[in-house]
């Protein structure tokens, strides 16, 4: 064998070329698992070790140049080039020995109706633990489904079963029990009864004896055995009253005393007087500044004044007249009140004045 043929670090690995690098770290702890029973944990993979057994050194090295991408494209064109050089039966041998079918692992194993039924998670090469199973399990002991990729295997088999799979449970062998801790019983809990307000149903009843009640009080004492003295008082009362005349209610009816008033001079030539205290209201109508007027009232903000005219009442607007006296002490009208009829002066007063 040459130098580089023992430089191939695939078959030291028992790797394809093609191989990720998730599976050089499994590849890589299954040797040093298989060659010391150790399992390497992230950190021991990562910082790695210095190993002084000549296989942990080499396995070592394998890993490491092939984990680098660029000395293992190096060393995949070395390969290239030792294509032409054979592998020798001894190197094979040692290769097939590492990927045997007894590192290979199962994904899952069930018994079912008296048979077992196991799926091959894991191996190196999976025709390799078909031909051993076929080889430890004669035909009528086994049967596979390609559509599940399952086996079902008879229970009578599960020694052969122990020897490929490493993770094998036999039914037979009992695990240890599991370690379990002191327990404290606490205390026991109880739930608390739940007081339910619930309606008084007795509500029928008491009205029933109160009715029963009344019935008896009204039989045994009756409101018509003595007559009250307050209706008596009452009925003699009414007597006398009806005995006298009525009153005559015909009596004058007091004349309502016009409004003070005070006297007004225009200020244009001629205003109106409307008949609502607004600009656009009808005019009842047309003064002088020639002719004399009452003022007898106002608005409350004295906008607007209640002027009287010979036998016609109305409004004019403030600026339009000056009042002489003080205007406050007249009376306030509201807009929509209606204006009292004229006095006698007002009616017979002289137009000229």
């Amino acid at each position: 064998m040459t130098d580089k043929d023992s430089q191939n670090y695939y078959q030291v690995l028992g790797v394809n070329r093609n191989a990720t690098q998730e599976v050089l770290d499994a590849a890589y702890r299954r040797q040093i698992r298989l060659h010391t029973g150790e399992h390497l944990n992230d950190v021991a993979l990562v910082a790695g070790t210095e190993p002084s057994d000549p296989f942990l050194a080499r396995l070592d090295e394998a890993y490491r140049q092939l984990s680098n991408p660029v000395k293992r494209w190096t060393h995949d064109e070395e390969l290239k080039e030792a294509q032409h050089h054979p592998v020798s039966d001894e190197d094979l041998d040692q290769a097939l020995k590492r990927i045997g079918p007894s590192d290979a692992w199962l994904s899952y194993q069930r018994l079912e109706n008296g048979s077992l039924y196991i799926r091959v998670g894991w191996a190196a090469d999976f025709t390799a633990i078909q031909n051993a199973l076929c080889n430890a399990i004669p035909d009528s002991g086994r049967d596979y489904n390609p559509r599940l990729n399952e086996w079902r295997i008879n229970p009578a088999y599960e020694a052969a079963l122990a020897e490929i799979f490493s993770n094998f449970k036999r039914a037979d062998v009992r695990s240890a029990p599991p370690q379990i801790g002191p327990t404290y019983k606490g205390p026991a809990f109880r739930p608390s009864k739940q007081h339910i307000q619930r309606a008084w149903r007795g509500w029928p009843l008491l009205i029933i004896c109160g009715l029963i009640a009344a019935t008896a009080a009204a039989l045994l004492f009756p409101a018509n055995r003595v007559v009250p003295f307050t209706a008596q008082a009452t009925a003699t009362a009414l007597a006398l009253v009806s005995s006298y005349p009525p009153l005559e209610s015909n009596f004058p009816t007091a004349t309502p005393r016009p409004p003070k008033s005070l006297t007004g001079r225009l200020l244009h030539p001629s205003v109106n007087i409307r008949e609502r205290p607004e600009v656009d209201a009808p005019v009842l109508r047309l003064l002088n500044d020639q002719q004399g007027l009452r003022v007898f009232g106002r608005l409350e903000d004295s906008s607007w004044y209640a002027v009287a005219v010979d036998n016609a009442t109305g409004w004019m607007a403030a600026w339009t007249v000056a009042v002489e006296g003080e205007p406050d002490t007249l009376t306030i009208f509201g807009r929509d009140q209606a204006l009292p009829e004229p006095a006698a002066e007002d009616k017979g007063a002289d137009p000229a004045e």
